[in-house]
Parts: C-alpha cells; sequence; structure tokens
C-alpha cells in the first residue's frame, strides 16, 4: 500500500506544490535520496541510474538537504551537460552539518569537469552543507577570454560554509589569465581533503579573508608551469608560485601536506600589498596552524609567515599583521629559504627539519615591516646541508633559539648568527642522517631535546584538527602517500606524480625504514 501512495505522490508531486525527491513529503522512506546525472542523460527524466538526467543545472536545483547526486563517467564541458556552478543565495539549496548535499563521481575520478578557460568548472557560491568527491576539475590555456582575478581558475568557494571538497584532481588553470587552482574567499568552515593538484603556475590553493578553512593531506605539483607572459608576476616564472597561501584570514589550518617544485611551500600571509580592496577585516589575521607539512624543490621558502605592513608605520592594521602562528613537524627538502617568519608575532616554529637548503631558518624583520616589533622563537629545529646560515634572527625584538641543531659538511656556513644568549642549548650534528620528513630509528637526535624530546621532525602518523593520531600518514609496505584513483594521461606518471612523492622523500627507503 505504501509503494502504490509513493507513486502516486510521485505523479502527483507538481501538482501539489511538492518536489519530486523534496524531504517534506510524509513518507521519505519511499523516496529517492540518491539521484544520477550522465553526459547521455535526459532532463525530462526522473535521474534515476536507468534514466539520469543531462545536465549539472537541472539537476543541481532538484537538491534537497541529505541527497546525493552522482556523476556517470564521462566528460562534462561548457556545452551539452555543463559546468558544476552553483548560486545558492535565496534559495532553499543548502545542506546542514548532519545532512549535506552531496555531489560525487559514481566511480572516484571518473567524471570530469573540463572548463574552456573561462568559465570556472566548479563554482559554489553562498552555498553551506556541500560535499563534492572524487571528480576530475579541468580548465584550458586561451588567450581570448575576457580579462579578470580568477578568470580560467579550476575551483571556486565564494561565501558560503561547511563546505567539503574531497578526492578531487585539480589541474590546468589558464596561464593566459590571473587564474588560481582552487580559491575560497570569504568562507567560514571549509575542508579541503585529499585532493590532487597539477600545472599550475600562480597559487594553486588560495583562501582570502576566511575563518576556520582546513586543508589536509593534499598534494602538489607544479609540473614547471609557466604563465603567458608573466601573466602574474611572480618569483620564477617556470614553476608554480605557491602551494598553499592562506591570505588575511584566521583559524587557518594546513595538515599532511606535500608540495613539489613550486616557489614557496606554504605561505600565511597579511592583506597584499597594493591591494585594491579597502574594506577592514572581518577578524585578525591569526591562529594559523600548520602540523606535518611536507615541501621539497622550493625555489623560495619551503614555508612563510609574512605580516605585510606596506612600510606603514606604526604598522596596527589587522588585515596586515599576522599574528599567534604555530609550525610543528614541517619538513622542507631542497629550497632556498627552509623556514621564514616576516614581522609575525608570536610565531612559534617547533620540531621542524631543512635539509639542502641555502638557509634554514629566519626570524626577520624587512625594511617594508619597520613599523611593527614583533617576538618569535624555533625550538627542537635541525638544519642539514646548508651552504649560507642556518639559523638566522634580525630585527626581532625577543627570540630564541633552543635545543636545534646545525650540520653542513662545508666550512663557509655560518651556524646560528648572533651566537648569542638567545641561543639555548644548541645541539651538535656530528653525522648525516639518509631520512628526511622523520628520524631513523637509530638517530641520535631522538631524545636529544632530554624531556623535551627529539630534534627534528617527524611526520609519520596523521593530524586530526591539531591532533596528531595513531593512523600512519604512509602506507607501512610502499611508502606511499595518500593518493586517489589514478587517471591516465593526468596522475599516471610516478615522476611527477602523488604515487611517486614517497621515493623523492625517502620514505621508508633503504637506510631509512618507516618507524614501527
Amino acid at each position: 500500500m505504501l509503494g502504490r501512495l509513493a507513486a502516486l505522490l510521485f505523479a502527483l508531486g507538481p501538482a501539489l506544490g511538492c518536489e519530486v525527491g523534496g524531504g517534506d513529503l510524509p513518507i521519505g522512506s519511499d523516496l529517492p535520496s540518491v539521484f544520477y546525472v550522465s553526459p547521455a542523460g535526459d532532463d525530462a527524466g526522473p535521474g534515476t541510474l536507468e534514466r539520469p538526467w543531462r545536465t549539472l543545472r537541472y539537476a543541481t536545483e532538484q537538491l534537497k538537504a541529505g541527497e546525493t547526486l552522482l556523476l556517470a563517467d564521462g566528460q562534462y564541458g561548457v556545452e551539452g551537460s555543463g559546468l558544476l556552478s552553483v548560486d545558492c543565495d535565496g534559495r532553499p539549496r543548502r545542506g546542514r552539518p548532519d545532512a549535506p548535499i552531496t555531489v560525487r563521481a559514481e566511480h572516484e575520478r571518473g567524471a570530469l569537469l573540463v572548463g574552456d578557460g573561462a568559465a570556472v568548472p566548479l563554482e559554489l557560491s553562498n552555498c553551506s552543507g556541500w560535499v563534492i568527491e572524487g571528480l576530475v576539475l579541468l580548465s584550458a590555456h586561451d588567450p581570448d577570454v575576457p580579462e579578470g582575478t580568477d578568470v580560467g581558475s579550476v575551483a571556486m568557494l565564494r561565501g558560503g560554509s561547511d563546505l567539503t571538497l574531497r578526492r578531487l584532481i585539480m589541474a590546468r588553470p589558464n596561464r593566459e589569465r590571473h587564474s588560481h587552482v582552487l580559491r575560497v574567499l570569504e568562507a567560514e568552515r571549509v575542508l579541503v581533503e585529499e585532493c590532487e593538484v597539477y600545472d599550475f603556475y600562480h597559487n594553486a590553493f588560495e583562501a582570502v579573508r576566511t575563518r576556520d578553512v582546513a586543508f589536509r593531506r593534499n598534494y602538489f605539483h607544479s609540473r614547471w608551469a609557466s604563465s603567458s607572459g608573466n601573466t602574474v608576476a611572480v618569483d620564477d616564472v617556470t614553476r608554480g608560485e605557491v602551494a598553499i597561501q592562506v591570505e588575511e584570514s584566521q583559524l587557518g589550518l594546513l595538515e599532511n601536506n606535500v608540495a613539489e617544485v613550486v616557489g614557496t611551500g606554504f605561505s600565511v600571509v597579511g592583506r597584499a600589498v597594493g591591494s585594491s580592496y579597502t574594506d577592514p577585516a572581518p577578524y585578525p589575521v591569526s591562529g594559523a596552524r600548520l602540523y606535518g607539512n611536507l615541501a621539497r624543490d622550493a625555489l623560495g621558502e619551503g614555508f612563510r609567515i609574512e605580516t605585510r605592513c606596506d612600510s606603514a608605520t606604526p604598522c596596527d592594521l589587522p588585515e596586515r599583521v599576522v599574528s599567534d602562528t604555530l609550525i610543528v613537524n614541517g619538513v622542507v627538502l631542497q629550497a632556498g629559504t627552509g623556514f621564514s617568519v616576516d614581522a609575525a608575532p608570536s610565531t612559534r616554529v617547533d620540531n621542524v627539519t631543512a635539509v639542502d637548503v641555502q638557509d634554514g631558518l629566519q626570524l626577520k624583520r624587512e625594511v617594508a615591516n619597520a613599523g611593527i616589533e614583533f617576538a618569535a622563537s624555533a625550538a627542537r629545529a635541525l638544519v642539514r646541508g646548508y651552504s649560507g646560515v642556518a639559523f638566522l634572527a634580525a630585527g626581532v625584538g625577543d627570540w630564541s633559539f633552543e635545543h636545534c641543531a646545525a650540520q653542513t659538511p662545508g666550512t663557509e656556513a655560518v651556524g646560528f648568527s648572533p651566537q648569542d644568549d638567545n641561543v639555548l642549548l644548541p645541539i651538535t650534528v656530528p653525522a648525516d642522517d639518509a631520512c628526511v620528513a622523520y628520524l631513523a630509528p637509530s638517530s641520535h637526535l631522538r631524545g636529544a631535546a632530554g624531556v623535551e624530546g627529539d630534534v627534528g621532525a617527524n611526520v609519520v602518523y596523521r593530524y586530526v584538527s591539531g591532533v596528531l593520531t595513531a593512523e600512519p600518514l604512509w602506507q607501512q609496505e610502499t611508502g606511499a602517500f595518500t593518493c586517489g584513483a589514478v587517471v591516465p594521461g593526468i596522475n599516471d606518471d610516478p615522476s611527477q606524480s602523488c604515487i611517486g612523492v614517497h621515493e623523492r622523500l625517502r620514505i621508508g627507503a633503504a637506510g631509512c625504514p618507516l618507524p614501527p
């Protein structure tokens, strides 16, 4: 009887003012909560597996809280099925934390959304409670599209809250425009997790004027991408500029991300110098936490924490001053500078490792930030194989290097500058260590800080919401990172993809087994 009543309501739904799949009908258990869309579908159908919808716009307009849209394998483009562009402002298409609206590939990374160099493959505006999973998002290089920031980007989140992007591949922002891979703008409570990012020349992930945005276990490789005619002024036009940049934001959280071949790996910065945005900051630029992140082959810095006073004296605008930042278990292999802190008050750097760098860890105040006094410190940090200065303090009002270790094969390099009473209990490093991401089980740096513990980073287990868990970050058998499904022609080359990064970071390599 209930099944026949459900069929009757399904047929009479429009006449009764009810939408098919809506959550307000009295027999929700008989209603579909999972719908389907396919490039070969038809919007006149019911959105079932056998009769999927065709266009993403029509399909997303039908969704309510707690419902899921599955994308069949295939390519979705500007023509035909369209792209995933949703504006929730003034509309009921909002999920809840306990009942999100979910858009997912039917088979992980089997659905490809391909932009044309102007339209953004994934764009959510003013949406709350949405989850996007398992898609491949690509743009295109086209000089004949409109000008403007974010034109030709791969994904955009504008406003909204409680949004999740998970296990996506995002690649190829338009090099002819000021484009990003993912830009999160003025949103709150966003999680971007286990995504792979390729072929970017500017900032890959950028969060601007956000609060409580988390980036967790994402992988980046710029593949030496360059802009066309230096579309965006970057430090070096031969590679991506920054993997993750948290700008003018509060409570940014970066956990276990891996970046390769970049200008800078991870940065937390104040309002951009010369920005045309004039509104006051919605909240102070403070409280960023970076746990267990790794950067390899960074021409500039592996990590950069930077106040941007723009020569203002005094420098007291909350949107420019970066404060209360914590870096724990960070790793840099091959970089100009491992860790750079520029006039960022109350920054603390603990248990980090920089290997094969020019300079290791810098606490400094550049000329443009002369209008601010600041204090910062580092403890239990390790710098190996450097050619310049391992630990530098310059222009810092109150600073310390405690239980820090410097080891270089050369004779011209400087361990600590200055070497004074602020250098507390320095550690002697008598020999090299084959490991990079963690200390070898036999390393003499284990327990070298006494009751304070090890000296150097140990990136072995996952962080979740700032808590170090007992769940391994790397596969115990192979050392592999948390990579998703492989798509031929996109992430199947181990030499420049997620599937091979553990080898370049010497995870589980000879002489450097994973700790049990």
